[in-house]
């Protein structure tokens, strides 16, 4: 989407109204892009004074019925405006939606001393907004070009609006129809380049929406099902949208047609194929091949298009386009194959439980491709070690391996550490800027670990990044572009998010590649495998000799429901491994005393397949509280274990919890410990 700015003096604006400079716009009309568009305005017969006592141009029932025909995305559009409407105008501002005719459809206002001028120059509900009606201005100027436009000032054709600054972009459907615009007004003397950037940007996302609703309605899971397709195919094939736009590319393709135009939808055309959209358009309707030249390859393609998504009224949402050498028939740039589950890059998923090997084998299928991932399980369950996996079994295995915690971190926090910043962007901003977690992780994986904080804002700013890879740091309007994997992990229920209104269903389709779930330690059926691995891992890793559990410390650890997982049982393992003193066996006193404090079933050569009935004196906490409690104590006991048989020894400790010094003064600040003195 291109953007306008258009400025002028009054002097200018005066000269044109008085037909001086009616030469110069015919002469040299490209030199004076303001005076076209008020000759356009003047050949219009919109006022150059504007009309002070005009009311709204429709009913509130018409208005009704305008606002209707945006109902599929109109609650996304208002979560639209509310971001809009904090833009960085310093006397308040109104965020405005007006539809195809100029009519303006909802406004949110931000305060200030602009809102009683809002209201008298009419930027309400209902007011149109046309160039016919108002002449040059962002909303109606937007509409007339199909571009994102700033109108400053006097460069506004009324004289009445020369105290405004509008910034406005246009919003397309999937079939290239314009839908709505939306804009922000304030006062022409708090103009700021960067919030036609911050418009541009949303109405980018309120375009795919748009596709996102457009999918949705044929079927979500056929979308999903073509995608993963396209993942699967080892030749070139790609999803092409109208206008033309690639959606999706597999590898093979991105290698063929070249890694630098594949830089997003959007940025990618059908145009790399030399066929237009109503080339493929055709010959997938009528089930014909197409012959292409690609001068990248020197090799004759023949284009085989097929129309996936058609709407009941017809039109195709869609485009699968396979490429099939017609000379060569060597397979073109395989995609990476990866190890079996279990070794290379999952070797530190440790366990055969069927549930942890089928998640295993799903990841594996996926990871070489470009798609998405959302892991979703409990807290403690290694959702980050099966992240790194995916990256290590990826494409992008060379590149960084970028982790963000989006539940650590405050929003505004989380926004500068993802974008980066611009020098003095805010308080306590680095001097020099920074270029923040997007920038780190191109060419690698991004991680985004407890997505569902994610807060609203910040989610619509992410989808825009997955569209197209363009972004800007805060306090700045240079775009820039990083490409990377993402995967997202999360232990709630992301529908049950979006249907609660605090997660963007946008984005949750967006990030719908491939869905993997690892199972909760408490459903696994390879405990006594798992435990004894993480245990002689742990004692390598302080240079002991590996010890083995007894039968009875078995039984133990099996009669405890981990709320914490894997992460839980390793801290147990850990202070275990201190209070054994160096025991060639670790039985059952070395594991911390309220561990699996039920009953004790008898262990009879195989691990008890149910557990056993918590005590009835006292209801169990739910698992998501009772999880941080249990970690905490384990934690606080093993520093305090490990500390006291080192003789307050902080650098033996650390080496017998296996962590570094640094981290182990960390946390004796953390949980409100003293050091015991040296002795």
């Amino acid at each position: 989407m291109g953007t306008l700015t258009l400025s002028a003096s009054p002097l200018l604006w005066e000269q044109f109204l008085v037909g001086a400079l009616d030469r110069e716009v015919a002469l040299h009309p490209e030199l004076h892009p303001i005076l076209t568009r008020w000759q356009r305005s003047r050949t219009l017969g919109a006022p150059s004074t504007g009309m002070p006592h005009e009311g709204p141009s429709v009913g509130h029932l018409a208005l009704a019925e305008r606002r209707s025909r945006l109902e599929p995305v109109w609650h996304e559009l208002g979560s639209i405006m509310e971001v809009l409407a904090a833009a960085p105008l310093p006397s308040g501002r109104v965020a405005l939606l007006a539809d195809r005719d100029g009519v303006i459809l909802a406004t949110r206002t931000s305060g200030g001393d602009f809102t009683d001028h809002a209201d008298e120059v009419r930027l309400i509900e209902g007011a149109c907004w046309d160039e016919a009606s108002r002449g040059t201005n962002a909303i109606g100027t937007a509409l007339a070009e199909s571009s994102a436009v700033a109108v400053v000032g006097p460069a506004h054709y009324a004289q009445r609006h020369h105290g405004l600054v509008c910034y406005a972009a246009p919003v397309h459907d999937p079939f290239g129809e314009l839908v709505c615009v939306l804009d922000v007004t304030g006062p022409a003397g708090a103009a700021d380049p960067l919030v036609l950037v911050a418009v541009a940007s949303m109405a980018y996302a309120a375009e795919a929406r748009l596709r996102e609703v457009a999918w949705a309605r044929v079927a979500a899971a056929a979308r999903g099902g073509l995608e993963a397709r396209l993942a699967r195919e080892d030749g070139p094939v790609l999803i092409v949208e109208p206008p033309g736009r690639v959606r999706h590319a597999n590898g093979a393709a991105r290698a063929l047609l070249g890694e630098e135009a594949a830089t997003g939808p959007g940025r990618w055309t059908a145009d790399v194929l030399g066929l237009s959209w109503q080339d493929l358009k055709a010959a997938a309707l009528r089930g014909e091949a197409l012959a292409v030249q690609l001068s990248e390859s020197g090799t004759s393609w023949r284009v085989h298009a097929e129309a996936v998504g058609v709407s009941g009224g017809g039109a195709t949402l869609a485009v699968l386009v396979r490429l099939e050498p017609l000379v060569s028939r060597a397979r073109p740039a395989d995609v990476p194959r990866t190890t079996s589950p279990g070794s290379g890059p999952w070797a530190a998923l440790k366990g055969s439980d069927p549930h942890l090997c089928a998640t295993l084998r799903e990841a594996a299928r996926f990871a070489p491709t470009a798609l998405p991932v959302l892991l979703l399980s409990e807290t403690g369950t290694g959702k980050e070690l099966l992240a790194r996996a995916l990256h290590s079994a990826s494409a992008v295995a060379s590149g960084p391996f970028v982790a963000v915690n989006c539940g650590a971190l405050s929003p505004s926090l989380l926004e500068s550490e993802l974008f980066g910043h611009a020098p003095g962007a805010f308080t306590g901003a680095r001097s020099g800027g920074a270029d923040g977690k997007l920038a780190a992780a191109d060419g690698g994986t991004l991680f985004l670990d407890e997505l569902a904080e994610m807060p609203p804002a910040l989610q619509v700013l992410l989808l825009r990044v997955l569209e197209d890879g363009n972004y800007s740091r805060v306090g700045e309007s240079r775009v820039r572009n990083s490409r990377f994997r993402l995967i997202g992990a999360t232990c709630r229920d992301l529908e049950a998010a979006v249907r609660a209104g605090t997660f963007r269903s946008d984005l949750y389709y967006r990030l719908q590649g491939a869905m993997l779930r690892l199972p909760p330690l408490r459903e696994r059926s390879d405990l006594v495998e798992l435990a004894q691995a993480l245990l002689t891992g742990l004692a390598e890793s302080s240079g002991q000799a590996p010890p083995t559990l007894s039968p009875a410390a078995l039984t133990r650890l099996a009669a405890h429901p981990w709320p914490g997982n894997v992460r839980e049982l390793k801290t147990a393992l850990r202070l275990a491994l201190v209070r054994a003193a160096g025991a060639s066996v670790l039985d059952v006193d070395a594991l911390p005393p309220e561990l699996g404090s039920g009953p004790i079933p008898t262990l009879s050569g195989a691990m008890p397949t149910s557990r056993p009935a918590e005590p009835t004196s006292r209801p169990a906490p739910p698992a998501e509280e009772e999880a941080p409690r249990a970690l905490r104590e384990l934690e606080a006991h093993a520093i305090q274990e490990a500390l006291a048989r080192s003789g307050g020894n902080v650098a033996q400790a650390a080496r017998r919890l296996g962590i570094a010094r640094s981290t182990l003064y960390r946390m004796v600040e953390r949980f409100g410990l003293s050091l015991p003195p040296r002795s």
